[in-house]
């Protein structure tokens, strides 16, 4: 077992800026982290007796890579507060956790297990019409849970080496499917919420090269004036926002490659994620990240092989 100060550690490096509390009155939580690969996705086994986790908007700010946790809780309870949304989970419950949304998660010095699946969120909503939903329990009676914990155990057998971390993400999606229709922007009482929502529908068109903000604006029942305005009061535009989570979402395909031991083709990379000209593919990539496509694949293949 782990020492607080440790295992805090562990949360902060391989699941990014979650600030932990340790148990109340006292620096004596403890706990366990172990981490583990499958489909080329991390998959943590976490033991913890602690008082809560936060994602703050700060620690969102300071992430570069962004997620979506899939949670499985083992043992014990989780009290998740997830962008407003209060879920309890118990033993058998599993939920989607979005990384870039504010979080709590509550335990109050009680003991509690739980597998954290780390799944590259720019993977998980690329080419969908609708994003999973994050933040609602799915309960241990579903019927998709027993197959979902099939794919998430060690396995060496013959039909799961047939397996890709691509079907992952649609059982996830699968499993975690919105029930209610593509709806109005407008609807959104919340001006953040609003923009949380047309960031949504722009993250799941980055492959079509030709999607624009009049798409954009039809498909949220906005005019394009308005549509413009909400990228302009969060600091960017329709064109700077497309084309950084274009980067970004090449950057999660790199970083995966790189723990698959694979070595992607870069202009294939290019047109997948959206891009029509690989020059100016490699000038946004270079002006995001301050190095070339292929240099930041070798960059993670560094980071990948030193663990």
């Amino acid at each position: 077992m782990m020492c607080f100060e440790e295992w805090r550690n562990c949360i902060l490096s391989n699941c990014g800026h979650y600030y932990s509390s340790p148990l109340r009155g006292g620096h004596g939580g403890m706990g366990d982290f172990q981490l583990r690969r499958r489909f080329g996705i991390d998959i943590a086994e976490i033991e913890c007796r602690i008082d809560r986790i936060d994602r703050q908007r700060e620690g969102i700010r300071r992430d570069d890579n962004e997620y979506l946790f899939l949670l499985v809780q083992k043992s014990g309870e989780t009290i998740l507060v997830h962008d407003g949304h209060e879920e309890a989970l118990t033993a058998g419950d599993c939920v989607l956790m979005d990384s870039t949304r504010p979080a709590e998660l509550r335990y109050e010095g009680r003991a509690a297990s739980f597998t954290s699946v780390h799944l590259p969120r720019g993977l998980c909503l690329e080419g969908r019409t609708a994003a999973p939903v994050a933040g609602r329990r799915v309960g241990k009676s579903h019927p998709l849970r027993p197959s979902l914990l099939a794919l998430l155990s060690p396995s060496d057998s013959d039909e799961s080496v047939e397996i890709s971390g691509d079907y992952l993400f649609d059982f996830v999606a699968l499993m975690f499917r919105s029930e209610a229709p593509v709806g109005d922007a407008t609807r959104f009482r919340d001006r953040h919420g609003r923009f949380h929502y047309i960031r949504g529908m722009v993250e799941r068109h980055l492959r079509d090269p030709e999607f624009s903000i009049e798409q954009l604006a039809s498909l949220v029942h906005m005019s394009r004036r308005q549509v413009q305005r909400d990228f302009s009061d969060n600091g960017t535009s329709f064109t700077r926002f497309l084309s950084d989570r274009r980067a970004k979402l090449t950057a999660s395909h790199l970083r995966r490659a790189a723990q698959m031991n694979e070595r992607p083709a870069i202009a294939e990379l290019a047109f997948r994620v959206g891009f029509s000209e690989l020059s100016h593919f490699n000038r946004v990539f270079r002006a995001s990240y301050g190095m070339s496509p292929s240099d930041y694949h070798a960059n993670c293949v560094e980071i990948v092989s030193d663990r």
